[in-house]
């Protein structure tokens, strides 16, 4: 028999030993009033240190420490014997996978894999986390396991970029919280996160800045009004990434605020990657379309001068 079925009181128990254990976040807050209404219906599965005779958690964490806040002082578990910390850990796996495990989890479990298994072993067990069998996603969970507690937390709760995640866990820790800043007081999008950030780490490199965020930039983050801070970011984070573009259009703004009030749109290709204009018409009657056109005759050379400059 590999198994009995036994109690054993909680101070026995190794609450802190997560070798084995990848739930991410614990999960004893949402088994606690379960718990506390029917009792214990199924017993975790711990594995009995031989050198110091203390129980070490293979499933039932959150169990476990629910009943420890509870007050419960002994409780039904299944011990293991004579395991291999490969068997003990596959053990923890299969008894997780009734649940679809989020990002982190998958993450924690590759961490915990790779102390026990060759690479070779792990890429093996990839599908039965429902990825594809390939070191890609070893080295894309290992930079999400690499994260700070924060990050982990927005991933899970899916207000943050997986792909986002990937870039952070590459740079250091204070670019990482000075993004953190950007999150909490702008509310970017997952597009415009990795967006923000690919340009950000451009325009460091570019200018050899010490720190991810220009001066610039850091002032406007003390802006009060969201709105209006929001704006004002993405269009300084403009003038910074694309100067020669942000420049055009200060010069042309007169022209096309002065077609604007006509109900004639300006529009260019973006940043002017090729050289046209296109005019938009809103018109509402025939003659409404005249006045219009006369107006852009009366207008062409406004035109031509921005044509030539495009």
């Amino acid at each position: 028999m590999n198994f009995e079925y036994t109690f054993v009181y909680i101070e026995n128990i190794e609450l802190q030993d997560r070798t084995y254990i990848f739930s991410y976040p614990k999960r004893n807050k949402i088994l606690k009033e379960s718990i506390k209404s029917i009792g214990l219906l199924q017993p975790p599965i711990l594995f009995l240190k031989k050198e110091n005779l203390k129980f070490q958690i293979i499933c039932g964490e959150g169990r476990i420490l629910a009943c420890y806040e509870l007050n419960i002082s002994e409780i039904p578990v299944l011990i293991l014997f004579n395991k291999s910390p490969k068997d003990l850990l596959l053990l923890s796996l299969e008894s997780n996978l009734f649940r679809n495990l989020n990002l982190v989890e998958k993450a924690e479990f590759i961490e915990r894999a790779l102390k026990f298994f060759s690479i070779e072993e792990v890429i093996k067990l990839l599908p039965k986390l429902n990825l594809n069998p390939s070191y890609y996603w070893i080295e894309y969970l290992k930079n999400i396991n690499s994260l700070e507690e924060t990050f982990k937390n927005l991933i899970i709760e899916e207000k943050l970029n997986p792909k986002v995640a990937e870039i952070l866990a590459k740079i250091s820790s204070m670019e990482r919280k000075e993004f953190l800043e950007l999150l909490k007081n702008l509310n970017l999008s997952f597009s415009e996160q990795k967006e923000v950030l690919e340009k950000l780490l451009d325009y460091k490199k570019r200018k050899d800045l010490s720190t991810l965020l220009p001066e610039e930039l850091k002032d406007v983050l003390k802006e009060e009004d969201f709105n209006k801070r929001r704006k004002e970011f993405f269009r300084i984070l403009k003038d910074l990434c694309y100067p020669f573009y942000s420049s055009k259009i200060k010069k042309f703004s007169p022209t096309v605020e002065k077609f604007k009030t006509k109900n004639i749109y300006l529009n260019f290709s973006p940043y002017f990657e090729k050289k046209e204009i296109e005019i938009q018409l809103k018109i509402f009657s025939f003659e409404d379309f005249q006045k219009k056109w006369e107006f852009i005759e009366k207008n062409k050379e406004e035109l031509k001068k921005i044509w030539e400059e495009i």
